[in-house]
């Protein structure tokens, strides 16, 4: 192989991020100290990742907040693909949803995650479209399981599980009990139905 043959070397060290992490040590720190008050020198600090690899990995700060998402997402459709043919859809999206959800206080639907996003303006404001792939999930499971549905009322209906499911977590996170996040999510998405055509 000549020299002109040979691959370019790279630039510096291939990035070995663990997003989860930084998401919980930046939650800790939003916490102690508040959304705004935290910059990205305070994060790097706090996970020993360089703030140019965190801007490179999150293109802004907000987005560390929803780095859980994507698992869910994929709990949410794995959840869904199990779903026996004869479990009314209501039922199957139900569980689904809590099967979506996760135990970690600092990952979504934990009560410090919670009250983060719902009391900071600018996270509650990239909630949409952190939470856009779930309910697109959601609402094609919804509209394939109702012969007719049209699309966008399969994405109303998810969006408003989405939505019930958000309310829940946050009654559950002002209240004082040892009661599971899923099973208050469950109690209350218990109330919704879908009826078939």
């Amino acid at each position: 192989m000549t020299p002109s043959d040979a691959p370019a070397p790279q630039r510096g060290r291939p990035t070995v991020l663990d997003p989860p992490a930084i998401a919980a040590a930046t939650f800790r720190l939003w916490s102690e100290r508040g959304y705004a008050a935290v910059g990205w020198k305070d994060i790097a600090e706090a996970t020993g990742v360089s703030v140019r690899t965190l801007v490179r990995h999150f293109a802004r700060k907000s987005d560390i907040a929803w780095v859980g998402v994507p698992t869910a997402t994929r709990r949410l459709r794995e959840a869904l693909e199990q779903t026996p043919g004869d479990v009314p859809v209501d039922d199957a999206v139900r569980r689904a949803i809590v099967a979506s959800m996760s135990d970690d206080p600092m990952s979504p639907a934990g009560p410090d995650w919670i009250r983060l996003v719902c009391t900071e303006p600018e996270l509650a404001g990239t909630a949409p479209t952190a939470y856009r792939p779930w309910i697109e999930e959601l609402a094609e499971f919804i509209a394939g399981r109702t012969p007719g549905m049209p699309r966008a009322a399969a994405m109303a209906l998810a969006s408003g599980y989405q939505a019930a499911t958000v309310a829940a977590l946050v009654a559950w996170s002002e209240s004082d009990t040892d009661e599971r996040a899923a099973t208050a999510a469950e109690q209350a998405l218990a109330w919704i139905s879908i009826a078939s055509a």
